[in-house]
């Protein structure tokens, strides 16, 4: 399925169903693009097989070098025949893009136990790769027959790889399902670099939400801002502007200026929307309520805050995280009991988390029902808490939907940054307690990586994919949110005062190594799911 592919005119002149020709021309571009990062997915699979069995490294510098030439070559003629600046801003550059797939390719053949059997499916990948990328081609130049050809050959791919892996001598290695889902991670990522489509379009496509908390103010009065939103989500959260403190101010007081601007701009955009937060024991929680004497006035304050603001929106809000951050903080001293010593566990007790499930499907029987935590993606005694936590609420019969993995990377816990295998290990974990799970607040700081911000960038790349691949692996996955788009608007700035870039765009609004890995992700998940 190897296709030859058409000079931008020509292109144009046989696709009158692509509409506006500013649009024609971009998804030409952007298929010329992909066109050369299927073939450069299959040379890289054979340079990194060639390494593996010979242990010429000079050799494998050869190969990326003219790969890298190749790609140069490319990205400069497509970009010169487009009309204007969006086929180069809406794909990678050309060394960003084969340093991504490089290292896609080295993690998934240095996975295999014995190098030998790592070169020989890199030597059985290569034309799969090819084949599975050029599936992207059809998206964008001919979207009305991709689907029924995109199935056809991950059905070809499917069938030769369970006849023809695990070869002689690899035993031990991959299973043919194993190495089938590997090779969609890989093509997904060679074609995320190179296609002009947006995530928003590509989560819809396969049914997932990708998100962003935003401030509405923020939104409002910047239209770079704006445009880059509606073009790439599908789904917004209140990074403020719900907590209790915004919404119910006075015992009596309800106020939902901010958050009726967010239900506004996502029934404009058709947008899903992330209720944030009903109930926490820390921040912008009001006087009054921190000032409660007896259990009986802070339940009486929950129960008139969560029936406010639940049926403010009731219907019109998809999920809310009821309870948020209920462990203690990692920064903060112990409790015998790990949750956090708030208020709520103070008068209320433990208790409170039910309480607040069954008030919150009372005032809307439609909205899923998250409880929220940081820290959590990370193997280990605090992710042990919180899922007996889960456990006990469902023993209990608490009305719970779904668990909310925060994942502010690098920052909880301090300098984590979890590989793919242990996001999704942590995410079967709890879907497999029939809940649904989503990443909620997902940003990666790079204050522990290397201070040159071009390579800490191409990490942070890796970060990004690492929880969409984990995510999107498990079907009970259904959508992760940024906490923010652009790194001029991150509250790593606002709350702690220093500089960090820990977002998919960049403060002029160029899109970043950690946008392409998510849009890569996605096209993996859409070839998986063919």
């Amino acid at each position: 399925m190897l296709r030859v592919l058409l000079p931008i005119p020509l292109i144009l002149l046989l696709s009158p169903a692509l509409g506006h020709a500013d649009d024609a021309a971009l998804a030409a571009c952007g298929a010329a693009k992909v066109h050369a990062m299927a073939r450069a997915c299959s040379d890289l699979l054979s340079a990194e097989a060639r390494l593996l069995a010979t242990g010429n490294a000079e050799g494998k510098v050869r190969r990326l070098a003219k790969v890298r030439g190749r790609i140069v070559e490319t990205w400069a003629k497509a970009e010169a025949q487009a009309p204007d600046s969006r086929c180069a801003t809406f794909t990678a550059s050309p060394d960003g893009a084969v340093d991504f797939v490089d290292s896609v390719v080295s993690e998934i053949l240095s996975s295999v136990p014995v190098a030998s059997c790592g070169a020989k499916l890199g030597r059985r990948l290569r034309r799969h790769c090819r084949n599975a990328v050029e599936l992207e081609v059809d998206e964008l130049l001919a979207p009305a027959g991709a689907a029924d050809e995109r199935t056809k050959v991950i059905g070809r791919i499917r069938t030769l790889l369970s006849r023809r892996w695990p070869v002689k001598g690899c035993g031990t290695g991959p299973d043919a399902n194993e190495v089938t889902r590997a090779l969609f991670r890989l093509a997904g990522a060679a074609a995320g670099q190179g296609t002009t489509r947006g995530i928003r379009e590509l989560a819809d496509q396969v049914g997932l939400s990708i998100g962003v908390a935003i401030e509405p103010g923020e939104v409002a009065t910047d239209p770079d801002y704006q445009s880059a939103l509606v073009r790439e989500s599908n789904s917004l959260t209140a990074e403020n502007v719900m907590k209790w403190g915004p919404t119910q101010p006075g015992p009596t007081q309800f106020s939902f200026a901010g958050a009726d601007q967010i239900m506004a701009l996502a029934d404009a955009e058709r947008m899903r929307v992330r209720g944030h937060t009903l109930v926490w024991g820390a921040l912008q929680l009001p006087s009054y309520v921190q000032n409660a004497s007896t259990a009986a006035e802070l339940r009486g304050y929950m129960s008139d805050h969560i029936a406010g603001v639940i049926g403010q929106y009731a219907g019109r809000i998809a999920q809310w995280d009821v309870v948020n951050e209920p462990l203690r903080s990692t920064v903060d001293p112990a409790t015998p009991d790990g949750l956090d010593d708030n208020i709520f566990t103070q008068l209320i007790g433990p208790g409170y988390i039910a309480e607040a499930l069954h008030l919150a499907r009372a005032a809307d029987p439609t909205a899923g029902l998250f409880v929220n935590e940081n820290g959590i993606a990370v193997p280990g005694p605090r992710q042990d808490r919180f899922y007996q936590l889960i456990v006990d609420l469902l023993a209990a019969g608490a009305p719970l939907d779904g668990v909310g993995l925060q994942a502010h990377v690098g920052l909880t816990p301090l300098s984590a940054y979890p590989t793919r295998d242990v996001v999704e290990t942590s995410v079967r974990r709890f879907a497999d307690l029939g809940l649904d799970v989503e990443i909620t607040e997902l940003d990666a700081t790079v204050l522990f990586r290397p201070p040159d911000l071009a390579l800490a960038f191409a990490i942070q790349g890796q970060d990004y994919r690492a929880y969409a691949d984990g995510c999107f692996a498990v079907p009970r996955c259904t959508g992760i949110t940024t906490w923010g788009l652009s790194d001029q608007y991150t509250w790593l700035r606002t709350f702690f005062g220093f500089d960090d870039y820990p977002l998919p765009f960049d403060d002029f609004w160029n899109r970043k190594p950690a946008y392409f890995g998510m849009r890569g992700s996605l096209l993996g998940r859409l070839l998986a799911d063919s």
